[in-house]
C-alpha cells in the first residue's frame, strides 16, 4: 500500500491535535500515547485499500513506414528520325538492299547553323551505310545488319561538323523479288554443278573402259575374267566379242567370222560369172548403134561402174 502525500500530513494533523487535547484535557503521557496509537490503528485500518488499478493505455501501433522509391530522373533523349525501305548498293550490280534504320543525332556547338539539322545527320548516315554496303555480298544478310550495328552505332560527325549523327534499330534486308531471284540462281547453280559432277564421272568411266578395259583384246578378256572369276570356259566364247569390242572402242575395223569371210566372196563369185555370161551372149548378136546421150556411160564400162557403186 501506498500512501499518498495528502493522506500523511492528514494524519499527522489528527495525531498532533489528539496530543494537544490530551494536554489542554490533563490526561497522562502514557493515556495520550495509547489514544495516538489506537487513532493511528483506525486510520491504517480505513485507509487499508487496494489501490485501483489504472487501465493501461496500449499505444496504437505505428503506422509502418512507407518507403517511396526514388524517382528516377527524367533524361530527354536526343532528338531521332525514322527513316524506312531506302535501297542501297551490294557487290552485286543486280541486286540492292532494303535499308531502314532510326537515326539519331546531337548538335555540335562548334558547327555551323542548319535550319534542319535532322535531314543533315540522316544524309550523314546514309552516306556512311552506302559505303559500307557497296562491298557486302547479298548472301550474307543477316552478317552484314550486325556489321553495319556495330559500325553506324559509333556517332560521327557529318562533312562540315554540324551534326554528330549515330543509328539504332538497323534493319538491312533483301526486297522479296530479289530474295526469290537469288533463291533461283542458287538452285541453278547448284543444279549446273550436279551436271557438270555427273559429265565428269561419266567421262572418266569411258576413259577407263576405253584406254584400260578394252585397250586390248587380251585387258578385256581379263577385265571380264576378274568380273567373273572361274567362268575360263564361258570367257573363250566370248573372245570374239570381246575382240570386237576392243576394236570398236578403238576405233579399229572390226574383224569379222570366218563365215562372213566365206559367204561374201562367193556370192561376189556367183554375180561376176552371170555378168560375163550376159557379156558374152551381147557381144554374140549383132551390135545394134545407141546413141549415147551426154552425160552417159558406154556399154564396155557398165560393169566397171556397177562395181564402182
Amino acid at each position: 500500500m501506498k500512501l499518498h502525500r495528502n493522506s500523511l500530513l492528514a494524519a499527522a494533523a489528527i495525531v498532533l491535535l489528539l496530543y494537544v487535547v490530551c494536554l489542554i484535557v490533563g490526561l497522562p503521557a502514557w493515556a495520550s500515547i495509547l489514544l495516538t496509537v489506537v487513532l493511528l490503528v483506525l486510520l491504517a485500518v480505513v485507509w487499508k485499500q487496494p489501490d485501483e488499478r489504472r487501465p493501461v493505455v496500449t499505444p496504437p501501433p505505428a503506422a509502418p513506414s512507407v518507403v517511396l522509391p526514388d524517382r528516377e530522373p527524367v533524361f530527354t533523349g536526343p532528338p531521332s528520325r525514322t527513316v524506312a525501305d531506302v535501297r542501297l548498293p551490294s557487290a552485286s550490280p543486280d541486286f540492292q538492299f532494303s535499308f531502314s534504320v532510326v537515326v539519331e543525332w546531337s548538335k555540335n556547338m562548334y558547327g555551323a547553323r542548319h535550319a534542319d539539322l535532322g535531314a543533315v545527320a540522316v544524309d550523314a548516315l546514309l552516306k556512311r551505310a552506302r559505303a559500307l554496303t557497296a562491298s557486302q555480298q547479298v548472301t550474307e544478310e543477316s552478317l552484314n545488319q550486325h556489321r553495319l550495328a556495330a559500325l553506324l552505332g559509333e556517332p560521327a560527325l557529318d562533312d562540315k561538323g554540324q551534326v554528330r549523327s549515330w543509328a539504332t534499330e538497323i534493319r538491312l534486308r533483301l526486297p522479296d523479288a530479289d530474295q526469290k531471284h537469288l533463291h533461283h540462281l542458287a538452285a541453278l547453280h547448284r543444279r549446273e554443278q550436279t551436271t557438270l559432277l555427273e559429265r565428269r564421272m561419266e567421262q572418266d568411266k569411258r576413259a577407263y573402259l576405253k584406254d584400260d578395259v578394252f585397250a586390248t583384246p587380251g585387258s578385256a578378256a581379263v577385265w571380264w575374267l576378274v568380273n567373273h572369276p572361274g567362268e575360263v570356259e564361258q570367257a573363250l566364247g566370248l573372245l570374239g566379242t570381246l575382240a570386237e569390242l576392243s576394236a570398236a572402242a578403238n576405233d579399229l575395223p572390226v574383224r569379222r567370222s570366218s563365215a562372213e569371210h566365206t559367204s561374201r566372196p562367193r556370192a561376189e563369185l556367183d554375180f561376176d560369172s552371170a555378168v560375163d555370161h550376159l557379156l558374152e551372149e551381147s557381144s554374140n548378136t549383132d551390135p545394134q548403134p545407141i546413141d549415147h546421150k551426154d552425160g552417159e556411160p558406154p556399154a564396155d564400162n557398165y560393169r566397171e561402174q556397177f562395181f564402182s557403186e
